[in-house]
């Protein structure tokens, strides 16, 4: 096909030229000449040229391959690979849900969520090509753009290289999450603090390491692809074909009313937070997604977030209190976004040795008001990700509480005669206790400035308001006098041309 009618001509040539160029230069083994390869590519060329608003971001003809500043290849995507909102009770997520029904205009008769495991990993997405696998980018974000994985990805378990069912397709992805078994973990020799910075880690390499991205394995979540609309069915159809997914928990129908829906979540989350303590993967909460894909469109999404799903986060069942030592700062490789990391004692939590906890950025780090040498609570979120509570009781280690002073009566002097009373011994007057210092609230916009009332008034400010006194007075008597003196020069001017007007008329 060289002549290019619409847009969906459009898009099936830049599936065509793609395929042609990975087995040109992936496989070394091409199977049209140079020649027919030109006149597709210039086919796309000229239709980019007219209309530019329709440019494919992974087309041939745009940049679609770079270096990042870690030596890592940047491959270009179709669509950006978004996270999701985060909730933490149940009418929360049933008014997440309403919210994007009533947007969209989304029926609740025939409506169905599904619910499965939420893997916190590496996002990887993977494109095949006539069934063969030809691009595999991990990280998410609102860039059009990921790092390059090919080469890793074909060692992790669970991503077939050829799917025949798929040769017809010109193009279908599959997105995931690349996570390690616990049992894999507990026997990786480098493994990192946590599952999930040490799939970050394995894949994030420049060069891939076969032993290591062997322990790896990759577990679905979508499949973009013609003809597929819903997810149970997808998923389904995933597992047939030799990838491993994480598998169903439940579903709900949106057609219920909202209180049996919020106790329908509570009794799934319940359920799963006793379950998961025998599934073989670290799981941090559960995904609430719509089954239908045609919904995901109108739905939409921000530059964080897909709001087709969301995720509720289980709350923390691991804690511990350790000693706080001090933090470091990291810098993002794409972002330059600075993060604050606690530092403190290492301890245990769900069979793994945490040593430090990442704050976020400046301001929430400095919320928690942490100084070395006090305790601090941390906990394990999701099973995988540890986080700063914040401190242990008021006082910080090191502080040494002063008891009360208290008066030790003195001994009677056996010299003096008996019938003599001892003198009474002076109590000590109390210390005036400091006053406290007035936290400063500063007013929001809109807001009355408040202020201190205070009990004593000085000479001082006695003087300074009636000096505001006097010159409120001044300036109200020169203001007067100014007016006078300007309706005086009116009336003057009008005694001195009215004569001279009247003689005019009479001539």
């Amino acid at each position: 096909m060289t002549k290019i009618k619409d847009f969906d001509d459009y898009r099936t040539l830049v599936d065509v030229v793609k395929m042609h160029d990975y087995r040109y230069f992936g496989l070394n083994c091409p199977t049209i000449s140079d020649e027919e390869y030109d006149t597709m590519y210039f086919a796309l060329q000229e239709y980019e040229e007219q209309h530019a608003d329709e440019v494919l971001p992974d087309s041939p003809t745009q940049q679609c391959y770079s270096e990042n500043g870690n030596g890592k290849r940047t491959v270009a995507r179709r669509t950006a690979c978004l996270s999701m909102k985060k909730l933490h009770d149940a009418k929360a997520v049933v008014k997440y849900l309403r919210a994007q029904q009533r947007a969209t205009n989304i029926s609740s008769k025939g409506t169905v969520v599904d619910v499965e495991w939420k893997f916190d990993g590496e996002t990887v997405s993977l494109v095949y090509r006539q069934g063969v696998l030809a691009e595999a980018t991990y990280g998410h974000g609102k860039e059009l753009f990921g790092n390059d994985c090919l080469d890793h990805i074909k060692h992790v378990q669970g991503v077939p290289s050829h799917v025949d069912v798929w040769s017809q397709y010109d193009r279908v992805e599959v997105r995931g999450e690349v996570i390690i078994s616990l049992e894999e973990f507990a026997r990786y020799s480098k493994a990192g603090k946590s599952p999930r910075s040490t799939s970050n880690g394995i894949m994030a390499k420049k060069v891939a390491v076969a032993d290591e991205c062997k322990r790896l394995e990759f577990h679905p979540f979508r499949l973009i692809m013609d003809g597929v609309t819903r997810h149970m069915s997808a998923m389904q159809a995933l597992e047939r074909n030799g990838f491993k997914t994480s598998g169903f928990v439940s579903a709900l129908k949106l057609e219920k009313p909202d209180a049996e829906l919020e106790q329908d979540i509570e009794n799934i989350v319940c359920a799963a937070e006793v379950e998961r303590e025998k599934l073989p993967y670290p799981t941090d909460g559960l995904v609430f997604k719509f089954d239908n894909y045609n919904y995901y469109d109108r739905i939409g999404h921000t530059d964080h977030d897909a709001k087709y799903n969301c995720a509720f986060k289980f709350r923390p069942v691991f804690k511990a209190v350790t000693t706080y030592r001090g933090h470091h700062t990291t810098v993002g490789e794409k972002t330059g976004k600075i993060t604050y990391v606690a530092d403190f004692d290492e301890v245990e939590m769900n069979g793994h040795l945490f040593a430090h906890a990442n704050c976020g950025s400046e301001r929430t780090f400095l919320q928690k008001d942490l100084t070395p040498g006090c305790k601090i609570e941390v906990s394990l979120h999701g099973d995988v990700i540890v986080c700063v509570d914040g401190k242990v009781g008021e006082e910080p280690m090191g502080f040494v509480h002063h008891p009360e002073p208290h008066v030790i009566e003195q001994d009677i002097n056996q010299s003096q005669e008996p019938e003599a009373e001892p003198e009474p011994i002076p109590q000590p007057e109390p210390e005036p206790q400091p006053k406290p210092k007035r936290k400063r609230n500063y007013p929001q916009v809109g807001e009355p400035t408040l202020r201190e009332k205070r009990e004593d008034t000085s000479e001082s400010e006695d003087k300074g308001i009636s000096v505001k006194t006097v010159l409120a007075g001044v300036l109200a008597v020169l203001m007067a006098v100014s007016t006078g003196v300007v309706v005086l020069a009116f009336a003057g001017a009008a005694v001195f041309l009215m004569p001279m007007i009247g003689g005019l008329t009479k001539e």
